[in-house]
C-alpha cells in the first residue's frame, strides 16, 4: 500500500464556507440599507433610528460568530473552548441561583440533569461539529437561517400577532408570528437553496423545517432554565442581548441539526 493511500482524506465541505460567509455579509448589508432608508423617511424615522445601536450589537455578534470559522485552526479551537466555558458558566450560575432561592432544597441531581440536557448536550454536539472543518459552512449557514427565521417571526408577530404561542416560557412569541416566520423561511430556502447551493427543493424545504423547529426548541429550552430560576437574562456579555446563551441558544441546536440533515442527505 502506498504512503499516499494511507493518508486519511479530508471530509468534503457540506456547504462552501465562502458562500455561507458571503450570504451573511450580504444580509447585513441589506439590513443596513433598509435601516438607513427607514431612518431618512419621516414616517418611519422615529422607529428606525433607535435600532442603529441594535444593529451595531448585531455586527459584533456576527463578527464573533463568523470570524473564528473563517480563521479556522487554533483561532476556531480557542473560540469553541471559550464558547463552551462561557455557556457552561452562565447555565450553572442561573441554576445555582435557583438552588439558593429555594433555600438549598432544590434537588442538586435534578438541576444538574437539566443543565446537562440543555445546554450541555447541544453544546457538546455543536463543539463536536465545529472542530470538523467540513462543517464550518453549515454552522455559519445555520446561524444565518436562525437569524432570518427570528426576523421573519418577529416582523410577522408585530404585524399580525394575536395569540401567544407559549405564554409562560416566551410571552412575546405568537402563533401568527411563528407561522409567518416558518412560511417565509421556507420560501427563502426554496429559492436560495437550489440557486446558490444546488440543493433539491425537498432538501431546501427540509432544511427550513429543521431550522424553524430547532430555533423554537432552543429558545424555549433557554427560556425555561431562566424562568425556573426567576431571571430575565443570563449573565450579560452584550448590552440589549443578555448573556452568550441568550444569543446562541437556538444556534446550539440548529447547527448540529442541520449538519445531521445534510450528512443524511449526502
Amino acid at each position: 500500500m502506498s504512503a499516499v493511500s494511507m493518508v486519511p482524506l479530508a471530509m468534503p465541505a457540506l456547504v462552501p464556507l465562502d458562500i455561507a460567509a458571503l450570504a451573511v455579509l450580504v444580509c447585513l448589508a441589506i439590513g443596513a440599507v433598509l435601516l438607513a432608508l427607514g431612518s431618512l423617511v419621516p414616517a418611519t424615522a422615529p422607529q428606525a433610528r433607535p435600532l442603529w445601536p441594535v444593529y451595531g450589537t448585531e455586527l459584533v455578534i456576527v463578527g464573533g460568530g463568523l470570524g473564528p470559522f473563517v480563521a479556522g485552526g487554533l483561532v476556531l479551537s480557542l473560540a469553541l473552548a471559550g464558547l463552551a466555558t462561557r455557556v457552561a458558566y452562565e447555565a450553572v450560575s442561573v441554576a445555582w441561583r435557583r438552588h439558593l432561592s429555594a433555600g438549598g432544597t432544590a434537588g442538586t441531581a435534578r438541576l444538574a440533569g437539566e443543565v446537562l440536557l440543555f445546554p450541555g448536550l447541544p453544546l457538546a454536539l455543536f463543539v463536536a461539529a465545529g472542530v470538523e472543518p467540513a462543517n464550518a459552512g453549515v454552522l455559519v449557514l445555520a446561524f444565518l437561517l436562525v437569524e432570518t427565521y427570528d426576523s421573519y417571526a418577529l416582523f410577522g408577530g408585530k404585524l399580525f400577532g394575536r395569540h401567544p404561542a407559549f405564554p409562560r416560557l416566551s410571552p412575546r412569541k405568537t402563533v401568527e408570528g411563528l407561522a409567518i416566520g416558518a412560511a417565509m423561511l421556507a420560501l427563502t430556502a426554496a429559492i436560495s437553496g437550489p440557486l446558490l447551493l444546488g440543493w433539491s427543493l425537498g432538501l431546501s424545504l427540509a432544511a427550513a423545517g429543521v431550522i424553524a423547529v430547532a430555533a423554537v426548541v432552543g429558545d424555549l429550552a433557554g427560556s425555561r432554565l431562566k424562568r425556573a430560576s426567576g431571571v430575565k437574562d443570563y449573565p450579560q456579555v452584550l448590552p440589549r442581548q443578555g448573556g452568550l446563551l441568550d444569543i446562541v441558544d437556538a444556534w446550539l441546536i440548529a447547527g448540529p441539526a442541520l449538519v445531521a440533515l445534510l450528512r443524511l442527505a449526502s
